[in-house]
């Protein structure tokens, strides 16, 4: 029984004397009474090797590196305690997430934050700090009598007796059954007396600065039964035991409280150690910073490059210095397992340094756990839960699926590609719940609107179909078979073999296997180990929920959550794939031995040091409490932030050759950011100055390229840039000769001169456009305004044939789809019955309305007006509008002389009508089809009218200007199909009355006075006023509307008190300007035909005040169009006032008529 303290600043030479005083032994005697060596969990496996292998030693039987819970376990495994079953961190939080769930209610303080994620965590913390505290349950009662006498306020007592609960309930869960992780140190405490393998041991501790009450506790327990302990502190002697601020105040305090105790039990107190001759450093800079780091006044040598400073421009430019730095080191000799990185960030540089160092062939390991989450095992078991759980929810069930884990073993591309086929099909027709088992709903159609809901299903879509079929019977049968198993079962151990047996019946191991043999057969070692990982972590997950939970009965809900717990808490570990690599770690973890060369990254304000922040649910406040009752706990905020000196001591001083501190000076968006004070500090210690980087070396005046020059994969972007900035350098034309003249690069090299390519898309050949578009084309009015809206957008939508996935939802064009049909029925009905519109009441048009929508729902998008409770309500508002335009256009043919005679009339191909022929260049034809929505007419002194009336369910009008550049050519086109086969309803031919605009809606009059009845049907009557353009003539307007004086209710037209048209207030034009506007659209059609099939891509989309195609456009991804860009262009359109529009159309008209009578001249 002894105390030895070992004791001396960094680089001292403290481990190194503890290793060569255990090998020096076991070189004496080989096999004699054990001799342990305690270190932390990050120093063990570094340790062991050195023991093992550094010293001339090829093996060791007598001497072990362990930590504090690998000597428990040696310790339980002599005198008994090791039997019990280990509940590890998943198991643990999962009991704690089931005992939120218990007693959500029982809380006091916490029960909102009882079912949030992210709080089992915080209460997991808290407990094993407790734990680590020597704080149980009985002794929480005790704190929270003694917080209650001492006057503690409300919320802490609360938080107490919410903590009091979650202990006594877990202490009752493990009993003498179970232990957790912290539990063996607790075991080990107690059972140390008993243990006669300590009695005959030598111990060593080596690696820490402070402890714990329960390592406090252990080590007592061997201060007083094991032959000696030897314990190594970094400190030098004159560090005062009682100033917080001191650099080696934990140390000190440490061999304080150990000698103390000592001291009391009558242990011997051996000769302290101490190492005052520093011989980690080869240079008089390192010496220094390890010397006169926490020294007032400062004291200043002249550096000699052993350490740099390195400002950079963001953190992607300081990385690639920081890579560059390592390649010259190699260059210089130093091996990469003799140079570690050092950082506090790991969220921002972990991918970083995944990201460039690859490109400078530097192998690394970085010493951070990452998240099992996403890994496809585990996301697949998580999910097929949720899928159960959620009643087979879209997000869920794909999620499963984009695993692969439901595929057959083998390829799986066809098969996602058949998924995806099933993912659009689901999202367009809404399948979620018991749909997914109605094999009604599984027919593929595609939905192209309420007309052709009676067309019969295509051999393409009878093939998909069958596709679909095959890979939603593989995913939905398993997981139907999942949740009825799931359903029956009562108890943990149920729920756990219903899921194992569904992983196991889908053969997920096998794909798991097959996995982790891709990633060996391509020399991935580490991603090969987390497939293995993954298996045995997800095993260990369930054996942990049935030792928890297999005897105890659980809904599924619950067991989900739980379950879902533990999944979030698995983690890879990782093992360094090979022993020549530069390690990567956290300053706070870092434990490093014989490295040469430190890069400490990242040093900036708030990160060295660390800006503290309370976190937890104990506050430091609360934390004083505790403190002030005479009960240890965790070090607060003040307390950790008085150890941040010592950790960048650490951290400066663990290098013996170089030492490297970089920081960047703006985030990734481009946000400033200030260096750490250390920087100002490492600057005046040795007189040095920062070393500024860039991305690009242009950036930089004067700067020497040959820094930037390290790699050929990471400097040719440097080349890059340089060759497109310029004149090269002597040094980069070096460099690129050297890509010209090696084979690999050298094609690299010929791409790099290419011409740059500017964001044009070529235009097709003719001999590709007719076997693209066909010929005839088959167009439709959209398809042209789309043309001239962008002929871009056309080649992409027509050409490639590429569209939005449909979704199952109420867009607006479906909307104006069923208020079309809805009408179309009224009318039919209407005709049916043998009444007219003008005879309609209200009532009958709300009847009409009703049954039209209830007649047209279960065709309508897949069901949906029928689908759910709220699209229920949608309809009742849909036959609103329906019924009120009924009953407008019911007023409207009180007051009209033009009668409807063709509703809905297509023309095209199978058509009632044939499609409007368009004659192209070199013979070639465009038939234009379309559907139009109502065609009216009258007879004016024997001569008979058409007007062509379209319903929109938005509010639109008629701009002649939009027609000239051909964005609005609907109404007019539909105007001449109609007087082109006027003599297939009238027998004769017909002139133009007119074209108009009918708004489809049921309006919220806006009312500054209350109004009388007649008032406000007239102001109703004035909503539904059509807008559109008619012939300038006064039988004609009177023909549409007899009651009209001065403005009309229905239609653009107000008369003069002498019965002319007023011009500037109506949206009138001459009987020739109307047929002169109908040949005008006939030769758009023509030009854009022509313009297609002469292969015309071009990205240019049209600018017209402020609106252009862009702004709705689903192809902005695709074209990449950036208006910013100098190269790339709006092609500018004017806006024409109607008169300007008119003139301009007569024009073209006539230049038209001139050279057709050219050319009559010419063949003649």
């Amino acid at each position: 029984m002894s105390l030895r303290i070992v004791y001396g600043r960094a680089g001292s030479g403290k481990t190194r004397f503890v290793q060569e005083e255990i090998v020096e032994e076991l070189k004496q005697q080989a096999d004699g009474d054990p001799i342990f060596l305690v270190v932390p969990d990050q120093m063990s496996f570094t340790t062991e090797y050195r023991l093992a292998a550094a010293y001339g030693m090829n093996g060791m039987i007598r001497a072990q590196a362990v930590t504090f819970k690998r000597l428990a376990w040696r310790v339980l495994q002599e005198v008994g305690g090791i039997s019990r079953k280990e509940v590890d961190t998943f198991g643990y939080r999962m009991l704690i997430r089931s005992l939120l769930e218990d007693h959500r209610e029982d809380f006091q303080l916490f029960r909102r934050a009882a079912g949030k994620r992210g709080f089992t965590d915080q209460i997991e913390q808290l407990v094993k700090e407790f734990a680590r505290y020597c704080v149980n349950c009985i002794e929480l009662n005790s704190i929270r009598s003694s917080l209650l006498e001492a006057g503690a306020p409300r919320t802490l007592l609360d938080k107490a007796e919410d903590l009091e609960l979650i202990l006594t309930e877990i202490e009752s869960r493990l009993g003498k059954v179970f232990v957790d992780s912290e539990g063996h140190l607790a075991l080990l405490s107690e059972k140390i007396s008993q243990s006669e393998l300590i009695k005959s041991s030598t111990i060593y501790i080596d690696g820490f600065m402070t402890f714990t009450a329960r390592e406090y506790e252990i080590l007592f327990e061997l201060m007083k039964y094991a032959k000696s302990v030897t314990i190594a502190l970094p400190m030098d002697e004159n560090t005062d035991a009682d100033n917080e601020q001191a650099l080696f105040y934990q140390s000190a305090n440490t061999a304080r409280r150990l000698s103390e105790y000592a001291a009391k039990e009558e242990i011997d107190i051996g000769n302290s150690v101490h190492l005052d001759y520093v011989r980690r450093f080869n240079n008089p800079e390192l010496e220094h910073i390890e010397r006169y780091f926490d020294e007032y006044p400062m004291q200043t040598i002249q550096g000699d490059g052993h350490v740099s400073l390195i400002e950079a421009s963001n953190r992607r430019a300081e990385m690639h210095a920081v890579a560059r730095a390592i390649r010259d080191q190699i260059r210089k000799g130093y091996r990469y397992n003799e140079i570690a990185i050092l950082y506090r960030q790991p969220e921002i540089y972990d991918e970083l340094i995944n990201t460039v160092f690859p490109q400078y062939e530097i192998p690394y390991f970085i010493s951070q756990k990452k998240s099992m989450l996403h890994h496809p095992l585990i996301e697949f078991s998580r999910s097929v839960l949720e899928s159960v759980v959620s009643n087979y929810s879209y997000e869920s069930v794909f999620r499963a699926v984009k695993t692969d884990l439901f595929f057959p073993q083998g390829p799986v591309q066809k098969w996602r590609e058949r998924s995806d086929l099933l993912e659009n099909f689901v999202i367009a027709n809404g399948i979620y719940g018991e749909r997914w088992f109605d094999d009604k709903r599984w027919f593929y159609k595609k939905y192209r609107g309420l007309e052709f809901h009676t067309a019969i299903q295509t051999d393409e879509e009878l093939a998909a179909q069958v596709e679909l079929h095959a890979v939603r019977d593989l995913i939905r049968n398993p997981l139907a078979q999942l949740k009825e198993q799931l359903k029956l079962s009562k108890t943990g151990r149920d729920i756990a073999e219903s899921l194992f047996l569904f992983i196991e019946k889908i053969d997920v191991y096998a794909k798991i296997q097959d996995l982790r043999e891709r990633e060996e057969n391509e020399h991935r070692l580490l991603a090969a180990s987390e497939h293995e990982q993954a298996w045995n972590q997800w095993v260990g997950v369930l054996d942990q929920f049935v030792l928890m939970f297999g005897d105890k009965e659980i809904d599924l809900m619950t067991a989900v959550k739980i379950l879902d717990e533990g999944f979030d808490t698995l983690e890879f570990s990782r093992i360094p794939p090979s022993l020549d690599q530069v390690t990567v770690s956290n300053i706070d973890l870092a434990r490093l031995m014989d490295i040469k060369s430190v890069f400490v990254v990242g040093a900036n304000e708030g990160v060295l040091p660390k800006r503290i922040e309370q976190e937890g649910i104990l506050t430091d406040t609360d934390r004083e409490w505790f403190a002030q009752i005479g009960f240890e706990l965790a070090p607060t905020s003040k307390m950790r932030l008085m150890d941040e000196t010592y950790m960048v001591y650490r951290a400066f001083t663990s290098a013996s050759d170089l030492l490297t501190v970089s920081f960047p000076i703006a985030d990734e968006e481009g946000k400033a950011l200030l260096p750490s004070l250390y920087i100002q500090k490492l600057k005046d210690m040795l007189a040095i100055d920062t070393i500024p980087v860039v991305i690009d070396p242009e950036e930089l005046l004067n700067a020497s390229p040959l820094a930037y020059i390290s790699h050929p994969r990471a400097s040719l972007a440097y080349l890059t840039s340089q060759i497109r900035s310029g004149d090269l350098s002597a040094e980069w034309q070096a460099v690129l000769n050297y890509y010209k003249a090696d084979p690999l690069w050298s094609s690299v090299i010929r791409r790099i001169f290419a011409p740059i390519k500017s964001n044009k898309a070529d235009p097709l050949r003719e001999n590709l456009t007719e076997p693209l578009y066909g010929v005839p084309i088959s167009s439709s009015v959209s398809r042209v305004e789309t043309y001239y809206g962008c002929p871009y957008a056309h080649y992409v939508a027509y050409g490639l044939r590429l569209e939005e996935r449909s979704q199952y939802k109420l867009a607006a064009p479906a909307m104006g789809d069923l208020f079309h049909a809805a009408i179309k029925w009224i009318s039919d009905e209407v005709m049916r019955l043998g009444v007219s519109w003008s005879s309609l009441t209200q009532k009958q048009c709300r009847n009409l309305a009703k049954e039209a929508i209830e007649q047209l729902s279960p065709y309508f998008v897949n069901h949906i007006l029928i689908s759910s409770h709220r699209y229920r309500y949608i309809q009742h508002k849909l036959e609103g509008i329906i019924r009120q335009t009924a009953f407008m256009l019911s007023k409207h043919a009180k007051v009209s002389g033009f009668v409807p005679i063709a509703l809905e009339v297509g023309f095209g191909p199978k058509e009632t009508i044939p499609a409007l022929e368009i004659s192209l260049d070199r013979g070639r034809k465009m038939n234009v089809r379309g559907r139009i929505d109502r065609i009216d007419s009258t007879e004016i002194h024997g001569k008979p009218y058409l007007r062509v009336v379209d319903y929109k369910s938005s509010k639109q009008g008629l701009d002649l200007g939009n027609v000239f550049h051909g964005l609005s050519l609907q109404t007019f086109t539909y105007l001449d199909v109609a007087l082109t086969h006027a003599d297939r309803w009238l027998g004769e031919e017909a002139e133009p009355a007119g074209v108009l605009y009918f708004h489809m809606h049921n309006p919220m009059l806006k009312l500054t006075k209350l109004l009388t009845a007649e008032e406000l049907e007239e102001e109703m009557a004035k909503s539904f006023k059509m807008n559109g353009l008619v012939v300038e003539d006064p039988e004609v307007i009177e023909a549409m509307d007899d009651q009209i004086d001065g403005y009309s209710n229905v239609i653009p037209v107000r008369l003069n008190k002498d019965g002319a048209v007023s011009a500037s207030q109506s949206k009138t034009v001459s009987k020739e300007d109307m047929q002169a506007v109908r040949r005008f659209v006939r030769n758009k059609h023509q030009n854009a035909g022509n313009g297609i099939l002469a292969g015309d891509t071009s990205i240019t989309p049209y600018k017209l005040k402020e609106d252009t195609p862009c702004q709705f456009c689903s192809y902005r991804s695709v074209c990449q169009f950036d208006p910013a860009d100098p190269e790339q262009n709006y092609r500018k359109l004017t806006p024409l006032s109607p008169g300007k529009a008119v003139t301009l159309i007569r024009e073209e008209i006539s230049a038209d008529d001139t050279e057709e009578t050219d050319e009559c001249h010419v063949d003649r």
